[in-house]
């Protein structure tokens, strides 16, 4: 169903699961087959919502526990989460030291961030696509844990599955809304790509987070459609409609 890392530790008293899903083990049919766990693509919200529970109950076991997602929208904006709070938000990321709550990023190809801060127990988590990634979701998501007591350098991050760089190819007009960046480009049978997961970490060291607390799970979503949705395939290859799958993490 999906990938961890080793941002699963244990924080004093309060435990951190965490779970990067793939495409596999839902309810979903067609373009959205299995697991999509997105309200904005056109899947039935029954459907959704028996995969959200799925996901859920993967992440804990108490039956009171929520799952927020967010309506993303490719910005820099983060929220924090509280037990009064709800899904659909237009934001880009999240942040809790809530427990019991799952906070939640859908993907197709961007990178999902996941935070933890083991010694405050606050847990973040961000959608950086490339435009989120330069405009900064990954910046505002450290600052929004620092106002709620993180230190920067006490922070874990974990990069899921998204685009690799050897299925990014893009042309000089996407190069140039970034600068100074250059490492994050390279040239796969002499065509210009992108390295997002190579990007979004640079972004995480130059906010403060110890290298040695970033990890990165090496999948493509594109070269691995079967097990996860992938935007750019689905768009190269058929009607460009598929699923998302969720990133998250909870405190219990």
């Amino acid at each position: 169903m999906g990938n961890n890392s080793n941002i699963a530790i244990r924080a004093k008293n309060i435990s951190v699961s965490h779970g990067f899903f793939g495409k596999i083990g839902g309810k979903s049919t067609g373009l959205y087959a299995s697991l999509n766990c997105s309200d904005y693509v056109g899947d039935s919200r029954e459907n959704v919502q028996s995969n959200l529970d799925i996901a859920k109950n993967f992440l804990t076991s108490e039956p009171n526990a929520k799952l927020i997602t967010l309506k993303q929208i490719h910005s820099n904006i983060c929220i924090e989460v509280t037990n009064d709070s709800t899904s659909g938000i237009e934001a880009d990321a999240l942040v809790t030291k809530e427990r019991n709550i799952a906070i939640g990023i859908l993907t197709a190809d961007c990178a999902p961030v996941l935070f933890f801060d083991p010694q405050k127990s606050i847990i973040g988590a961000a959608h950086a696509g490339w435009r989120g990634a330069v405009g900064g979701v990954i910046e505002s998501t450290i600052k929004k844990m620092r106002e709620c007591g993180s230190n920067s350098s006490d922070i874990f991050a974990a990069i899921g599955p998204c685009i690799g760089k050897n299925s990014y190819e893009i042309d000089d007009d996407f190069k140039r809304n970034f600068s100074g960046s250059g490492e994050c480009f390279c040239l796969v049978n002499h065509r210009i790509h992108f390295d997002l997961p190579k990007f979004c970490r640079k972004r995480l060291i130059e906010s403060g987070i110890k290298e040695a607390n970033i990890e990165t799970i090496d999948i493509d979503t594109y070269a691995n459609c079967g097990n996860y949705f992938s935007y750019r395939y689905a768009t190269k290859h058929s009607s460009g409609i598929c699923g998302r799958q969720l990133s998250a993490i909870c405190l219990s």
